[in-house]
């Protein structure tokens, strides 16, 4: 979420029993409720799902809930949908596929949280499952390491490399 001053407000989710349409409902509902009331807010997603519906009106078969709570925060602010292209050259958009992949995997993003706090929610078994099957792919001299910021597991190249791609992370690493 970028406010009117350039500023990023960053945050993801996660559920077990859910599907790709009802992540991108709640991912445009959440969005719109971390906005004031009476807001003009421009809602840019790469899900034709939810801006067609939104705009072409597309009939909504499923997931009344979250139609209902979406057009209830839609009512409160003066809303604009734009669809943009997914995994192509937006970077907002691809910073929120990355976000959601995170999400998916279980590593929630938490303003405040520690690098303890912000690691997985997926159980050590299932990461350890990942990671030995990862580690039987890795290239000479890669190896797999942990963020230093957010916990996150990460292949690197180099040693002493305490950081993994994410922006927020690269720049905590450039702080230092």
């Amino acid at each position: 979420m970028r406010d009117p001053d350039g500023v990023v407000t960053e945050f993801n989710g996660h559920d077990d029993s859910t599907t790709n349409n009802r992540m991108e409902l709640t991912a445009a509902v959440e969005g719109l409720r971390a906005t004031e009331r009476g807001a003009q807010v421009i809602l840019r997603s790469d899900s034709q799902y939810v801006v067609n519906s939104m705009t072409l009106h597309w009939k909504r078969n499923k997931n009344q809930d979250l139609w209902e709570m979406l057009d209830a925060e839609v009512a409160a602010r003066r809303v604009r949908f734009e669809w943009v292209r997914g995994h192509d050259s937006d970077a907002t958009n691809n910073r929120a596929d990355e976000l959601a992949l995170m999400g998916a995997n279980g590593r929630l993003l938490a303003e405040g949280a520690t690098a303890g706090e912000r690691k997985t929610r997926a159980s050590k078994s299932d990461d350890s499952v990942v990671e030995s099957e990862l580690t039987v792919r890795l290239k000479l001299g890669e190896s797999i390491r942990e963020c230093a910021r957010c916990g996150a597991k990460f292949v690197s190249r180099r040693d002493g490399d305490d950081y993994c791609s994410l922006i927020l992370c690269q720049l905590e690493a450039r702080r230092r």
